[in-house]
């Protein structure tokens, strides 16, 4: 029990993170701290003209990076037959320590659009993979019995919500790219059309990466929301996996409305920050799906399983 509690605490961390991120790049201070991994000498300099959102960001990566590694460590120790979760903690580790040096070399090239995206992206891969940790532990706690699934009925699932996850991912980082081209107001305050068109094909890189991010949060919307009414109209599964599939799709739908308001409100901090954060949070959720629909139970449980499944196939032969 106290290793689930740990793995939920680092993802919870970890979404703190990415929020401090989202405002690092928000109010433009990646750069307020000049070195690394100090801040102008420091270990806790004075927190003013942007010190408070750049080092505090480097203040909660330090915590999550250490509670990543004693998670590992752990589950390493007390789980070496558990080939599922030692792999997934191993990713993990890789993870945050890639993560670490990007944004070191974010630092050391002064933001490069392209260090700045792959950073993004590498956090939001880490963030997967800690909320599958999460769910993981979780399933192999004493007394943990998962509604069975029929076998063609979990194949089909994971056809769905695999995809799912990839486009949102994708939408992400190609969010990121936005981000960090400053292409959010590409378009000027113009909405639904761009420039006045629909797809201004002549127009430069930044109105090409806005238009694509658009594209791709009505391809999400529609993906996450056939994906809810699938869940919803063959009520398989737990409740808390219909429950995760209903939330998803208002996320999403909440989403695009803030979407919008990012460009109406010209960027504004607040809604910006949120609009990130709930893309992390989209995210979140369709992995939790997965492994609700999907879910892995330890290597002992999975013998014995497979052993009844075996015994069944027989009797009905």
């Amino acid at each position: 029990m106290r290793l689930h509690h740990f793995a939920v605490a680092t993802a919870v961390a970890t979404f703190c993170l990415l929020i401090a991120g989202g405002l690092v790049s928000t109010t433009e201070s990646g750069l307020a701290c000049p070195d690394w991994p100090l801040c102008e000498g420091k270990l806790i300099p004075k927190m003013v003209d942007g010190k408070q959102f750049e080092h505090t960001h480097r203040l909660v990566a330090s915590a999550v990076a250490t509670m990543t590694f004693v998670l590992a460590a752990v589950i390493f120790r007390r789980r070496r037959e558990d080939r599922v979760l030692k792999r997934l903690a191993a990713a993990a580790a890789v993870l945050v320590v890639a993560q670490a040096l990007l944004g070191a070399l974010t630092v050391k090239l002064a933001l490069p659009a392209w260090v700045s995206s792959v950073h993004q992206a590498t956090a939001m891969a880490f963030f997967c993979t800690v909320v599958s940790l999460a769910f993981l532990t979780w399933q192999r706690m004493p007394g943990f019995r998962a509604k069975a699934i029929a076998f063609e009925t979990r194949a089909r699932l994971q056809r769905w919500i695999l995809p799912v996850i990839a486009l949102a991912y994708l939408q992400v980082c190609i969010g990121a790219v936005m981000r960090h081209t400053r292409g959010g107001l590409a378009c000027g305050f113009d909405f639904p059309l761009c420039l006045g068109k629909i797809w201004p094909l002549n127009a430069h890189l930044g109105v090409q990466v806005h238009m694509l991010h658009r594209l791709g949060g009505v391809l999400v919307a529609g993906a996450v929301i056939a994906l809810a009414a699938a869940i919803l109209r063959k009520r398989v599964g737990t409740p808390a996996l219909r429950a995760s599939a209903v939330l998803a799709a208002v996320l999403v739908v909440v989403q695009i409305g803030l979407g919008i308001a990012t460009i109406l409100a010209s960027r504004e901090l607040i809604t910006m920050t949120v609009h990130s954060s709930l893309g992390a949070a989209l995210l979140a959720n369709l992995v939790g799906i997965y492994w609700l629909a999907c879910p892995s139970a330890p290597p002992a449980l999975s013998a014995v399983g497979l052993g009844r499944e075996a015994g069944a196939s027989m009797e009905t032969a």
